[in-house]
């Protein structure tokens, strides 16, 4: 099933985070910001290694700009030609952060097929990578029988993984778009700069556009359920009523 290979490969991707951290029985200064190398050199199913991006440096960073602007500044991907670059806007195929979680779709550059999801939490003014999810950019499959009900506006590939054994992140993808889903407690993120709309059964809900790309999140049973892609924010909002409740047992498929 491709939900247990994708947990597999979320769980190598958290252990392939190296950083410089104090002693394993210490725990550090909230305040403390890491680097992290992240080693994803290697493409799924046994195949030949990246040829393009050997490595990935992420900086945990505090806020001084935006999430998005701070965010690109702190990551850099190190080819195998032994050049190296930050993320450019077209790299970042969607972005958001709400309140005290952050999630981004980073695209390989260079013509690297991979894709990767990189979860940060908010610990003060600072953003604290916690962990990640990647796959390969690949070819739909016409029964790959991902929707499961959910109407998703492209036939897609659906990666699932638990992050950090707490999120959950259901994250959805064509070779050129990408949903990401996941559940947040609900939490304070008054002063943010989300609009109010209206879903079809009359739910109230919050989004932000940014250049062909659309964030929304709703409140559900004290919990936040969060969407974002480079997608439309009509095409979020029809996804987002086909969404079971969250105390559903297979939330989020109906």
């Amino acid at each position: 099933m491709r939900f247990q290979r994708i947990g597999v490969i979320s769980a190598l991707f958290a252990a392939s985070i190296l950083t410089g951290c104090a002693e394993p029985d210490q725990v550090p200064p909230l305040n403390q910001l890491h680097t992290r190398w992240i080693d994803d050199n290697t493409a799924e199913d046994g195949a030949e290694p990246d040829a393009i991006v050997q490595r990935i440096k992420a900086e945990d960073f505090s806020e001084k700009d935006s999430f998005e602007a701070d965010f690109r500044r702190h990551v850099t991907f190190y080819f195998k030609d032994g050049t190296k670059a930050h993320p450019t806007e077209g790299d970042i195929w969607s972005s958001v952060a709400l309140g005290n979680h952050a999630y981004v779709t980073l695209h390989y550059p260079k013509g690297a097929d991979r894709l990767a999801v990189l979860e940060y939490t908010k610990q003060e003014k600072n953003w604290i990578l916690k962990g990640g999810l990647h796959d390969d950019v690949q070819n739909i499959k016409k029964d790959d029988g991902s929707t499961r009900g959910l109407n998703l506006p492209f036939q897609a590939i659906m990666s699932s993984s638990t992050l950090n054994g707490d999120d959950s992140v259901w994250f959805f993808h064509t070779k050129s778009q990408t949903i990401l889903l996941t559940v947040v407690p609900k939490q304070d993120v008054q002063g943010e700069d989300w609009k109010e709309t209206m879903l079809v059964n009359g739910q109230t809900a919050y989004f932000e556009q940014k250049q062909g790309r659309a964030n929304l999140y709703y409140v559900e049973d004290n919990q936040i359920v969060l969407l974002s892609g480079n997608v439309s924010l009509a095409q979020l909002k029809k996804l987002a009523r086909s969404i079971a409740p969250v105390e559903a047992a297979d939330f989020p498929y109906s």
